[in-house]
């Protein structure tokens, strides 16, 4: 599923109107390195399926918040 998002995504490599809004590869990894934590792959093809107009940096908002990849050893360590 994790390849089947990246494919999904690479259309929106090099979209974004200004400077600050391009997309670039590593957004891509950012995005589908959250979705797979959140279980939410397939929920984003769908969402981009379904509105192909929607810009990249809508995924964003269905991520579910929090610090992905952080275990609380290292947040007990930063404190």
């Amino acid at each position: 599923m994790k390849e089947k998002l990246r494919a999904f995504l690479q259309r929106y490599i090099g979209q974004g109107e200004l400077k600050k809004d391009h997309v670039q590869e590593d957004d891509v990894d950012m995005l589908v390195y959250a979705a797979v934590i959140d279980g939410i792959e397939q929920d984003i093809i769908d969402y981009g399926t379904e509105h192909p107009d929607s810009p990249f940096w809508d995924f964003l908002k269905m991520l579910k918040p929090g610090l992905h990849g952080i275990t609380q050893e290292e947040l007990d360590a930063d404190e």
